[in-house]
């Protein structure tokens, strides 16, 4: 089982042809509703290929469409049965301008994201107990992130954290992850100096070794993934496919790495699984509704 301790989100996409200048006002093409939030997507993207699941976060009892939210979770195969309401305020929102090239920018709001906190994890702590993969990100309190993997990393259970967005993470924090799976801005922010070859990525590698981390995951985007486990580095190639849109792209490799884990597959392999749910996704536009099925995915990689 694989249990999710992360953001919930509702996300406005608008696609547009480019941005607008400031005090431009400008005509996009179209708008779509739909849930998002980096725990939603990464925790989808496991569900949807067929991992039991579990996810700990909480919705805003002000917003109207929290309706959409459910929806979009049922679609995915989620147990939301934990995630709590919290009155007064509003879900978490993220506004995502989705452009020509495919690339985007995203805007977020917090709202009850920052309510998601260590005495609500604890509640539930004989779930996390029960899983094989506990994950979090950073699109929550950080206090929360930190506990919740103390509490898995002490009842022996694989912990993966994706540090995005970045924040600083201290070193008490540091003992508590397994896996580490920052992008190559992120992991820049963290080990001090740019990702721009293969060389930086493993110095930063050894970096996050050194805080006491045992698998490092440096996200590279099209490239692909660089792996380590503090003996053996590897840069794992992406699938070569024409994106639609790259929004939640490392989102679904998250997902798609623990899925892999989950199963009992080694880093290495479980990477090279990640890229395959990763490409399969920006196929499609959108973030949590982009995540692709098992059969999907096996049409790009054969998980053995």
């Amino acid at each position: 089982m694989i249990v999710e301790i992360g953001s919930i989100n509702v996300d406005y996409i608008i696609n547009s042809k480019r941005l607008p200048i400031p005090g431009e006002t400008f005509y996009g093409d179209d708008v779509t509703i739909m849930a998002g939030g980096k725990g939603a997507n990464q925790i989808a993207a496991a569900a949807r290929l067929g991992a039991k699941t579990v996810f700990l976060s909480k919705v805003g009892g002000l917003d109207p469409n929290n309706s959409i939210l459910f929806k979009d979770f049922e679609w995915a195969g989620i147990d939301t049965k934990y995630i709590e309401t919290v009155d007064n305020v509003y879900s978490g929102s993220g506004y995502v301008m989705v452009l020509e090239d495919s690339q985007n920018c995203i805007i977020i709001i917090e709202g009850a994201n920052k309510f998601i906190t260590p005495e609500y994890i604890e509640k539930h702590r004989d779930i996390i107990k029960q899983a094989n993969v506990c994950m979090t990100e950073f699109m929550i309190p950080m206090e929360t992130c930190e506990y919740s993997m103390k509490l898995a990393k002490e009842a022996g259970i694989t912990t993966l954290v994706n540090p995005a967005p970045s924040r600083p993470i201290g070193d008490s924090f540091y003992k508590y992850i397994d896996i580490i799976t920052p992008n190559e801005v992120e992991a820049a922010d963290l080990c001090g100096f740019k990702i721009e070859t293969e060389a930086d990525a493993a110095r930063c590698c050894d970096y996050f070794h050194d805080k006491g981390v045992k698998y490092v995951v440096i996200t590279l985007g099209s490239r692909g993934a660089f792996v380590s486990d503090g003996s053996k580095r590897m840069m794992i190639d992406s699938y070569k496919v024409k994106a639609v849109d790259t929004s939640g792209a490392g989102d679904s490799f998250n997902g798609g790495l623990a899925y892999a884990l989950d199963r009992g597959y080694d880093i290495f392999e479980s990477a090279r699984f990640g890229n395959a749910v990763a490409s399969r996704s920006i196929l499609r536009t959108g973030t949590l509704r982009s995540m692709p099925t098992l059969a999907e995915v096996e049409e790009i990689y054969q998980l053995k």
